[in-house]
């Protein structure tokens, strides 16, 4: 990312109408076939070829920082595979790049308004996942809560079900995992996941899960096992939301959208972050419901 928005965030950090002790931003991660742009699904507006465009649903309620990954692109086919590893050290080095940037950079910009910079990790699909790798991997002082949408526990998970919708089931997953490591040539089915990461997350960073049971490319299951993982490893602050309708990376498009960011608003309103009052309201009893217990 360009230190200009760097730059424009520190101002704008700089220009909020009322001083505090902290300012909360938002680290966006973004999937496969997306770019840094992929956030603006998910802010109140934001402006594309001078005009203006405002969402009727959005999930970020502060200022936000987004990044591309070394295969960026807004076009599956365009993907760059040479670079596209799920979640090894090309695509975390990068993640780790923009959060040392927001937490070293904007703070030394703003440090003399507030005492610290708070900040939201929230990713969508293969960007959820490295997040979860992300955040076991390294300790997160300024981290107060993680948003994950779509997240996959095992890369195999989404292998085995990608090759079961082909009718392919009857051969060995190996298979699916060798053509996936020739596809995309820094991917290993050996390397980190956010199966073997989880365990290591702070048990004091709030976590909240959101997947459908229409995904057609994240299977719900994989993104309940990272649920029941954390569960597992002992964390009392996950919550998972599991949306019965909406695509992939478009659930809150989708019918279930106006949900999404109401129970997301009551999770920030729980762990103090900035909400909106009339969302968070509206979505306290489904926050009740988030914590589910599976066999």
């Amino acid at each position: 990312m360009k230190n200009n928005k760097y730059f424009y965030l520190s101002a704008a950090i700089m220009m909020a109408p009322t001083l505090s002790i902290a300012k909360t931003v938002t680290l966006f991660s973004h999937g496969i076939a997306a770019k840094a742009n992929q956030v603006h699904g998910y802010i109140a507006s934001y402006k594309k070829k001078d005009v203006i465009h405002h969402n009727e649903r959005y999930i970020i309620n502060t200022s936000y920082v987004s990044f591309n990954y070394p295969d960026a692109t807004d076009r599956f086919y365009r993907v760059n595979y040479n670079e596209t590893s799920f979640g090894q050290e090309n695509e975390i080095g990068r993640l780790y790049k923009a959060y040392y940037n927001l937490s070293n950079k904007v703070y030394a910009a703003i440090k003399d308004i507030f005492e610290q910079v708070d900040i939201i990790l929230m990713g969508v699909s293969r960007g959820a996942s490295n997040l979860a790798i992300f955040a076991g991997r390294y300790c997160l002082d300024n981290v107060k809560a993680i948003i994950l949408e779509s997240p996959y526990h095992t890369m195999g998970e989404v292998i085995e079900s990608i090759m079961h919708k082909k009718n392919m089931s009857w051969l060995p997953l190996s298979y699916g995992e060798t053509v996936t490591e020739f596809i995309f040539k820094k991917y290993t089915r050996y390397g980190h996941s956010p199966a073997n990461c989880l365990e290591n997350i702070s048990h004091d960073i709030p976590i909240f899960i959101i997947c459908s049971e229409e995904d057609h490319l994240v299977p719900c299951s994989s993104s309940i096992n990272v649920y029941k993982k954390l569960v597992e490893c002992g964390h009392q602050h996950v919550y998972i939301f599991i949306a019965k309708q909406g695509r992939h990376a478009a659930i809150l498009q989708g019918p279930d959208g106006e949900k999404y960011q109401q129970v997301i608003n009551a999770f920030y309103k729980k762990y103090n972050l900035p909400y909106s009052p009339s969302d968070a309201e509206k979505g306290e009893s489904l926050l009740a419901l988030c914590q589910p217990v599976f066999n």
